[in-house]
């Protein structure tokens, strides 16, 4: 492996600005210069981007609203600041670990005369502004609720003072890069203190770790207030005794200062925050200048271990199919990143409907609902079946098993045009994948809501129909997104999913699809008039034609983009 000379000056052309602009533009798939795919931008902005930025401002508002009858106006944008530097770190640990140690361009950039720590930062700032786009519009989203809750109660101008304002626009830019500097302060460390380990594997379960560490401090904070509602938590928040919230303003402690300095209006919170900022980023610059060099040696030492191995078990003589199915499995299963995000998130389904139902079954509206379906209420069927057919087509897109199907073999992707395996059965073989990793949880999803719900054995058997549909609509439309344009230049297993934008894409179409099947039943329900069966009716007819038109004229589509691969 050759070495990075960090006593060598670097040439200006090689600097870390220079270098974080070459990785931007190699590592992030470029959007298709295609009509179609123009479109789904715009789709993609108008019904995920704008909708979320526009419900966290509402509950930005109405956070803000409650907490300042309590005096702490700005106690819920510093919860929701600190609960999005939670997630930062708990999501973006992995991300920073694989970019700095694991990305494919390691073995290019390390022949080059070029500091090691430089390298570093460059990765690091590329990464950070990668990963932060969402959060920076959700953070304006943020802000825009608290100053219209504090404008309504103290007038809009008077909110609007010029300190304030400033410290918005740096808290958009500035709150993720603390949690990302951790990240890469520890993927440091980490790498340093452990480089005597050959497994690969200790270091990926970290943001599990980590995401345990944050679920059980927040378990930890509702003890004590009684019934658990949002009343309750919001009134914690006021009262300055809640532990989550406590805990991580001394994780991240300049967040504090900030909130000051916006609700204040405060120039001296403002400077703390800013030298907090700079301290830390000091801090991971002299312990990269100190600890990278070493660490890349370690990656590389890892990389190199991981030889392949063959057993007698896997010589044997198999159908093309199961081989190809194998192949896929062995992918997702073996590579962390396509792992968690697309195989283990599935799980996520029938344990959040299960907690959500356990939880809220007797409170509120969740009780409210139940006694509504269970005493025959047709809006309420109507309902139902819109989340359950809503579930099965944003599971499908959410795990991006079909949107990435191509993208997954990286730069291999022409192999599949010279290994000795029809088309026909390595598609049907991608096909299966999704289908193994995301049917059988919106299956268990459907019994969990059938048991809470009270729904009849015959409806159960319809929903999971309805739900094997939806999954398959969007399973074929994923994989003809991403064998139209496959995203194979990709550095690390993490930019194959992230930098996708055909994940992006099909989860907007998801959405729209949920979005007019919703419009179909007010439109059938409310308008019309008619019978809640007649949505059944004309719901199943619909997705039955979608999916058998999708089927044939699909598969020959995704057919002929694998012949030009």
């Amino acid at each position: 492996m050759g070495t990075l000379n960090n006593s060598s000056k670097a040439p200006k052309e090689s600097g870390i600005r220079s270098l974080t602009n070459i990785l931007r533009k190699n590592s992030e798939m470029q959007l298709p210069e295609k009509t179609g795919y123009k479109v789904l931008a715009l789709i993609a902005v108008l019904g995920i981007m704008i909708p979320c930025t526009a419900i966290v401002g509402f509950i930005s508002y109405v956070m803000t609203e409650a907490l300042l009858e309590v005096g702490s106006p700005g106690g819920g944008m510093l919860f929701e600041m600190q609960i999005l530097s939670a997630f930062s770190m708990v999501f973006g640990i992995m991300v920073i670990f694989s970019v700095l140690f694991f990305s494919s361009d390691r073995e290019h950039f390390v022949t080059l005369p070029i500091p090691a720590h430089h390298l570093m930062m460059s990765k690091f700032i590329y990464a950070y502004f990668a990963e932060s786009v969402m959060e920076f519009l959700i953070l304006v989203a943020v802000f825009v609720g608290y100053f219209l809750a504090i404008g309504r109660n103290v007038g809009l101008m008077a909110a609007l003072n010029p300190i304030s304002i400033i410290s918005s626009f740096l808290g958009v830019a500035l709150i993720p890069l603390i949690p990302m500097i951790y990240c890469a302060i520890f993927s440091l460390i980490l790498m340093a203190a452990l480089r005597g380990v050959k497994s690969i594997g200790i270091f990926y379960r970290t943001s599990t770790i980590f995401l345990l560490i944050f679920a059980a401090i927040f378990v930890y904070s509702l003890r004590g207030l009684g019934e658990v509602n949002m009343e309750n938590y919001v009134e914690s928040l006021g009262s300055g005794d809640n532990l989550f919230l406590r805990t991580l303003n001394i994780i991240f402690f300049p967040v504090p200062w900030l909130s000051e300095a916006i609700s204040r209006g405060n120039i001296l919170y403002l400077l703390l925050y800013l030298v907090g900022n700079v301290v830390l980023l000091a801090i991971l610059y002299f312990l990269g200048k100190l600890l990278y060099q070493e660490g890349l040696y370690t990656a590389a030492a890892l990389g190199s271990s991981k030889k392949a191995q063959i057993k007698a078990k896997d010589i044997s003589e198999v159908s093309q199919f199961r081989a190809s199915l194998m192949k896929e499995m062995k992918v997702i299963l073996r590579t962390k990143a396509f792992s968690g995000n697309c195989a283990y998130i599935n799980i996520l389904w029938p344990a959040g409907i299960w907690a959500l139902f356990h939880f809220t079954k007797d409170k509120g509206g969740m009780a409210s609902f139940i006694e509504m379906y269970k005493t025959g209420h047709a809006r309420a069927d109507m309902i139902l079946i819109m989340a359950v057919v809503g579930i099965a087509f944003i599971a499908t897109a959410l795990n991006s098993l079909a949107s990435t199907a191509f993208t997954r073999e990286g730069q291999h992707l022409s192999l599949i045009k010279f290994i000795p395996v029809p088309y026909e059965t390595q598609l049907n073989a991608k096909a299966m994948l999704s289908f193994i990793f995301t049917y059988p949880a919106l299956l268990v999803t459907d019994i969990v809501i059938c048991i809470y719900m009270g729904v009849p054995l015959y409806m159960g058997i319809f929903y999971a129909i309805i739900m094997l549909l939806a999954h398959v609509i969007g399973m074929i439309i994923g994989i003809m997104m991403d064998s139209s344009s496959p995203y194979i230049d990709w550095d690390d297993e993490y930019s194959a999913l992230r930098g996708n934008l055909n994940t992006f894409f099909n989860m907007a179409i998801m959405m729209v699809i949920s979005a007019l099947i919703i419009g179909l039943g007010l439109l059938i329900y409310e308008l019309l008039k008619l019978p809640i069966v007649a949505f059944y009716f004309v719901l199943f007819l619909a997705l039955v034609a979608a999916m058998l038109m999708l089927i044939r004229s699909g598969r020959r589509f995704i057919l002929k983009n694998m012949e030009k691969m």
